[in-house]
């Protein structure tokens, strides 16, 4: 499987994220996409039915954009990653070994999970009988997932037949909560080898 990723990241807003940034593009032994990070201050093309903070646009601008050139590439599974996240030893091996793992057809795959999600959202229908995957149970947070090529086309296909009235986790997740899409999570207990860094929040603002 020919893997890349793509950092979601605008410098300047935020040391501490710009920080976090040039860990992750220094510890990812992968090629990166190099799609843009759009900027809510730049024209986004999409229609949507309600108000949005800055940032959800331009997360969702950003979004649609890198599976775009993911779709024109070679690559058939991109690791999107949000730049408030923190990668542990280990993660890039253990990450390659989850993707891999994913049931023939997946179109997403969570690698992180909030841990209140994990207590109170899991349930046992979500069990596929793999050792590490489950269905996803979430329905919050995009700091760190795999998308496959069926996968961006479907999110692709869909935005441009219908406006958008959901924040792009929430429009994702969902459509895995009601097996729409075929999205993935680490079951609970699993050690998703990253974490969120609490930084002052400035994507709903840049």
């Amino acid at each position: 499987m020919k893997l890349a990723y793509q950092l979601f990241h605008i410098k300047g807003v935020s040391a501490d994220r710009d920080n976090a940034a040039s860990v992750v593009e220094a510890t990812l032994d992968l090629p990166s996409l190099n799609s843009p990070t759009m900027s809510s201050q730049v024209p986004c093309p999409l229609y949507f039915t309600k108000h949005f903070k800055p940032g959800e646009v331009g997360l969702w601008h950003s979004t649609v954009v890198a599976l775009k050139n993911f779709i024109e590439s070679d690559f058939d599974a991109l690791l999107i990653l949000e730049d408030d996240i923190v990668l542990h030893d280990g993660f890039l091996a253990k990450s390659r070994e989850y993707v891999e793992r994913a049931p023939e057809g997946w179109a997403y795959f969570y690698q992180y999970i909030h841990p209140w999600q994990q207590e109170n959202n899991f349930n046992p229908a979500c069990e596929i009988g793999d050792e590490y995957l489950c269905r996803s149970y979430q329905v919050w947070s995009n700091a760190c997932f795999w998308v496959s090529r069926k996968g961006a086309e479907a999110l692709l296909e869909a935005v441009a037949k219908n406006p958008i009235d959901e924040a792009v986790d929430w429009y994702i997740l969902k459509r895995g909560m009601t097996r729409e899409w075929d999205v993935y999570s680490l079951r609970p207990q699993v050690k998703a080898y990253c974490h969120i860094g609490g930084f002052e929040t400035t994507i709903q603002n840049s």
